[in-house]
């Protein structure tokens, strides 16, 4: 059953979704032919500017910007096709959901057929609530990730 895997978080960098070197070096190292590691990163465009170091405080503004506008209906309307078309191209999609990506999930009101072939590992999660699909919450240490899923999934305590 091929299952593909792609990253999706906001958009630290707004000119581009290229994937970090070690987001590249991450689906480097899974055993899924290549074919299923998307290579570029939330919505998903046919070409993209080069990855580019983002200071924290920049990315972090982005990443609110992108939560923010994620929340009007004009963002489904803009990205879903996208997302839809990702997930047809395999029987089905493991979303590497960081941050926001969670929310953006939501945001983009799938419908149901779609959401039935998707799982989420959701790491670091800041979201208003969950997708209705497979979802496996990790929360570290991220206070701001703390307040959306208090209880819920596993918590991995800094080494």
């Amino acid at each position: 059953m091929p299952l593909q895997i792609a990253y999706l978080t906001g958009q630290s960098d707004p000119r581009g979704s290229a994937l970090s070197p070690l987001q590249h070096q991450f689906l480097d190292a899974l055993l899924v032919p290549e074919r299923y590691k998307v290579r570029v990163n939330f919505p998903y465009p046919d070409k993209t500017e080069p990855h580019r170091p983002m200071p924290l405080l920049a990315a972090s503004w982005h990443n609110v910007r992108l939560y923010l506008q994620s929340r009007a209906p004009e963002f489904a309307a803009r990205h879903r096709g996208a997302v839809l078309s990702l997930i047809d191209r395999a029987e089905r999609t493991l979303f590497l959901g960081g941050s926001s990506g969670l929310e953006l999930l939501v945001n983009l009101d799938l419908p149901s057929e779609a959401l039935a072939r998707v799982h989420v590992f959701a790491y670091g999660p800041v979201a208003r609530r969950l997708p209705a699909c497979d979802v496996r919450l990790v929360r570290g240490n991220d206070w701001v990730s703390r307040i959306w899923f208090r209880a819920r999934g596993v918590r991995i305590e800094r080494v």
